[in-house]
């Protein structure tokens, strides 16, 4: 009788601890229905990063796709005890393994914070924080370093190398204002800006993963150099532009060029590039496509990145023309959906979802600056 007795309970504890695993991994916080229609594919989840007012407190929400919720500053809502907030001017964040990497580039900061449930595992100082990569058990970083806006100083950048399981800290010199980062064939691509200097930057530093060294620097056809990715043989870099000495007028467009390891660039006239999001074989930027007339015409440009032709399509006159400021825009591979943050920075901004036609699906409320995405 006995032996039938611990039987039954050791099959309930079995039971008690399976549910308790499986409802886990079901974390969910309070949020607002939203009507964002049936989702396919492998994606459950959003993260949406709001930057705030400049130099403002930054929000993290989440939209779930699955329960068709939209749930406010998640971060706020699993770190009650963290008083002062998930930090200022969010810029970037990453998923590796099962941590959510948020820079912060106000703060100094990096947050961890673990998936699913977004609680805060540590801070990690860096000075400015502006792009993150993932590759092995590693996390790359670019950073301003001590660099100051207007300073006669010329203070080069740094990228940091963090390992994701010790959090060992190492760092290598790169240009000026580094931004966007990309890995391939075991190099790191760090597209700088010299966006402090008068004078800003044209190169992309080169630095061996294997040794952390930077290997080289390679100059590009354009200056300003902001965000960066990857395909199979290159590598894609989009540019703030130019302007002149007094901010009145642009001298430069927002651009792209791909680049082989060899250093060998090819320009694409005509793509204002802006923000980039790559989805297969298709680079969809966003950009000002009357930039230089001192005019605006907010375009997507889909760049086919195996062939040698784009496509563009103007916001107006078309269901695009919801969108009032597009600060962030990510394509949803499995459904090929397309996400594009309407950014306002005194709040209310937006997040417009348009299918694959370019037609719209919904349109969800967000925070201050919404200008970044993440699907997880």
């Amino acid at each position: 009788m006995k032996r039938i007795t611990l039987l039954v309970f050791s099959v309930v504890l079995v039971a008690i601890a399976s549910c308790t695993k499986e409802n886990a991994s079901e974390v969910t916080f309070a949020g607002i229905e939203v009507e964002v229609g049936e989702q396919s594919g492998n994606f459950s989840k959003l993260y949406i990063l709001n930057e705030g007012a400049f130099p403002g407190a930054s929000t993290l929400d989440l939209l779930d796709f699955k329960n068709k919720k939209y749930c406010t500053d998640i971060f706020a809502q699993a770190n009650p005890e963290v008083v002062q907030g998930l930090g200022n001017t969010g810029n970037d964040m990453v998923v590796a393994g099962d941590r959510l990497w948020v820079l912060l580039n106000a703060s100094n900061q990096v947050a961890v914070l673990h998936l699913p449930d977004v609680k805060l595992e540590r801070y990690l100082e860096v000075e400015s924080p502006r792009y993150a990569v993932t590759e092995g058990q590693y996390v790359y970083i670019s950073s301003y370093g001590g660099a100051v806006w207007g300073s006669e100083d010329m203070v080069p950048g740094k990228v940091y190398r963090i390992d994701r399981n010790s959090y060992a800290v190492s760092t290598v010199e790169v240009g000026y204002q580094p931004e966007g980062l990309a890995v391939l064939g075991g190099k790191l691509y760090v597209a700088n800006s010299g966006g402090y200097n008068w004078v800003h930057d044209n190169r992309i530093s080169v630095i061996d993963l294997a040794t952390f060294k930077l290997e080289k620097h390679i100059e590009a056809p354009m200056t300003n150099l902001n965000q960066m990715v990857a395909t199979q043989d290159r590598i894609w870099v989009s540019s703030y532009g130019e302007w002149n000495a007094d901010w009145t007028a642009k001298t430069a467009p927002q651009g792209l060029v791909s680049m082989t390891p060899a250093g060998q660039f090819t320009a694409w006239e005509g793509v204002h590039a802006d923000k980039m999001s790559l989805s297969g074989d298709t680079l969809v930027c966003v950009g000002n496509d009357k930039e230089m007339e001192g005019g605006y015409d907010n375009c997507l440009y889909f760049v086919n990145t195996t062939g040698g032709e784009y496509q563009k399509v103007s916001f107006a006159g078309k269901d695009l023309s919801r969108v009032g400021y597009p600060y962030a825009v990510l394509l949803n591979e499995s459904n090929n959906d397309i996400y594009i943050a309407d950014a306002n920075f005194e709040g209310g901004s937006k997040l417009h979802c348009f299918n694959a036609s370019l037609r719209h699906k919904w349109t969800v409320g967000t925070g201050v600056g919404t200008g970044h995405l993440l699907l997880q």
